[in-house]
């Protein structure tokens, strides 16, 4: 008990030193970003993000039950499984998902990796090593690293292996099998990390700052729909994977993840020889990355330090300043000056706050991918149709529709919540134009997909094919803005984080479900109607009827006793009737 409480002691006095503090502080600088301090900004708990992170692999093993259950497999009359050839797609499938995760943090975190302003104020002025800092630092995203890369793949490391080996006799079987998988997607979650961070690392020394403060949320985005990208082909590459003994000149072989996967079945003794030597590549990698990311990281992090005092007056953000003849052109569509003002007010903070900009890219860029695998559905070595199939239809309302939740979410989070003070010194409560404001902007923003779509479906399919499709586009859309942003009476970004309600996670299965009908649904009714004309006048008086009814409804009952609100505030649970009150 002594001994316990020596050592209880000598650790919380260590703690207590400078180099755990700057360790801590390094730590809460990068999770929480340089606004960490803040009031009133998003300021996620590390143990809410943790929980994040682990939920997609522990869904995606409970899911995979079907697919192993011993007694599933007598009923469908299955015999001689294999589980770990049963297993390789699955292998892929989390390789990908633990890479697209952990670099999804890496990305997220790009800003927050190097010192800013704040903490050359802060830190140079102390009796402290510059070279303290710098290993503080490095320490923190070490722990950082370990931390994401056990959280993302813990659920998955226990789940999945039971799941295959449930119906096998051995435990030695389930052991090996976890083993391996811990480690392969361990292992390819430290090269995702570490390769988004060495690709900061390389566009810090290459490019001069200002330079690389332009073209980083560029990148991020193009790095991010990377990774969503191979999420959406984890069905198709690992068949492509298997030919690549008979094709060994497949550009498959270029693809991290193949070489992960090759890696674990090399470690299951299931490769070929060009399977084998690209699991060794997989090795290679993960030392170069790390290499890298340490290399880029010392020399960057000394450049970054050493000139922040030149940078002090740079701005935070400088994307978006070339937008005034866009303001000429909407000005047409928007024609209040509230209307005026607000659009151009929107459009400049998405364009330049790098949390705005990014978040909405996250979004454009998960429509891309799901789009993208419509299209791919949709040709897969066919010939053109004389009529566009449904998954063609989808497309625009595919990338629509995470365009429109996208800007729906990204209202509610505020750029700089302090600074709202001048809309509420100018705004008029009981003024209702927020949300033609809002339904504008998404309707103007979803124009940009629609123009192009047009000239695309008049080249394949003519233009009657290509304004039918277009009109019941924008009837969807209209339908859409009334559901997603009723009642929202909301100067966009100028507004508290909403607070936590029970009915958040029905929103967010709402926006899954919603998707689905949306994007999928509809592309097949608007499929069977164009296979006959007068199907096509009732589906279209059909959808404008609906718009017609959801617009009313919303100016009736929704809109009309809305206040606009600048703080959002929990709903109450029970009202209380006040019956004993006089009167």
């Amino acid at each position: 008990m002594i001994q316990l409480s020596s050592i209880s002691a000598k650790w919380d006095a260590y703690v207590c030193e400078p180099f755990p503090v700057l360790v801590r502080l390094s730590i809460t600088r990068i999770v929480h970003g340089s606004n960490a301090s803040e009031e009133d900004e998003l300021n996620i708990s590390m143990g809410v993000l943790l929980v994040l992170l682990a939920i997609p692999g522990g869904f995606v093993s409970i899911f995979l039950f079907d697919k192993y259950g011993s007694f599933l497999q007598w009923l469908r009359g299955q015999t001689g499984f294999d589980p770990l050839a049963a297993a390789f797609p699955d292998e892929y499938f989390f390789i990908v998902l633990s890479m697209a995760v952990t670099g999804g943090v890496a990305v997220w975190w790009w800003d927050s990796i190097f010192p800013d302003r704040r903490d050359f104020s802060n830190l140079v002025h102390l009796p402290l090593p510059t070279s303290s800092i710098f290993l503080a630092n490095s320490t923190a995203i070490l722990i950082l690293t370990g931390v994401c890369t056990i959280d993302v793949n813990a659920a998955s490391a226990v789940l999945f292996p039971l799941i295959v080996g449930g119906a096998q006799t051995s435990f030695g079987f389930v052991a090996r099998f976890a083993g391996v998988h811990a480690l392969v997607v361990v292992t390819a979650s430290i090269f995702s990390f570490f390769a988004v961070f060495a690709i900061a690392g390389l566009l810090m020394l290459l490019l001069p700052y200002r330079f690389f403060r332009r073209v980083s949320l560029y990148v991020r985005t193009a790095i991010a729909t990377v990774l969503l990208a191979s999420v959406a082909t984890s069905f198709a590459i690992p068949n492509i994977i298997r030919e690549l003994p008979r094709s060994p000149q497949s550009p498959v072989r270029f693809l991290p993840s193949a070489w992960f996967l090759c890696f674990c079945q090399s470690l299951h003794g299931r490769s070929a020889d060009a399977l084998t030597r690209l699991g060794h590549v997989a090795i290679i990698a993960v030392l170069c990355a790390c290499a890298l990311s340490a290399i880029t990281y010392t020399v960057a992090y000394q450049r970054c330090f050493i000139r922040l005092p030149e940078l002090a007056g740079a701005p935070a953000g400088t994307l978006g300043r070339g937008t005034s003849w866009s303001f000429r052109l909407f000005d047409q569509f928007f024609r209040t000056p509230f209307q005026c003002a607000g659009y151009r007010f929107v459009l400049k903070t998405i364009l330049r706050n790098e949390a705005h900009a990014l978040t909405m890219g996250g979004f454009f860029s998960l429509g891309i991918v799901f789009a993208s695998h419509a299209m791919l559905s949709a040709v897969n070595g066919n010939r053109i149709s004389a009529l566009p199939t449904a998954p063609v239809l989808s497309i625009p309302l595919i990338l629509g529709y995470c365009l429109a939740v996208g800007l729906r979410i990204v209202f509610d989070v505020p750029a700089y919540i302090q600074a709202n003070w001048i809309f509420r010194f100018l705004l008029d409560t009981n003024a209702r134009e927020t949300v033609t404001l809002t339904r504008r902007i998404v309707l103007c923003s979803v124009a940009g997909i629609l123009l192009p779509a047009l000239w695309i479906y008049a080249y394949f399919w003519g233009w009657i094919i290509a304004l039918w499709h277009i009109t019941v586009v924008v009837i969807c859309f209209l339908l859409l803005t009334e559901i997603v942003f009723s009642g929202f009476c909301k100067v966009p970004f100028t507004c508290t984080y909403p607070l936590f309600q029970p009915a958040a996670v029905v929103c967010v299965i709402g926006y899954a479900l919603g998707f689905f009908g949306f994007a999928i649904v509809m592309s097949e009714f608007e499929d069977e109607a164009l296979a006959r004309p007068l199907t096509r006048v009732i589906f279209l008086a059909v959808m404008l009827a609906v718009w017609y009814i959801a617009h009313r409804l919303n100016r009736i009952f929704v809109d009309r006793d809305k206040h606009l609100i600048f703080e959002d505030r929990p709903g109450a649970y029970f009202d209380v009737l006040h019956l004993s009150d006089d009167g």
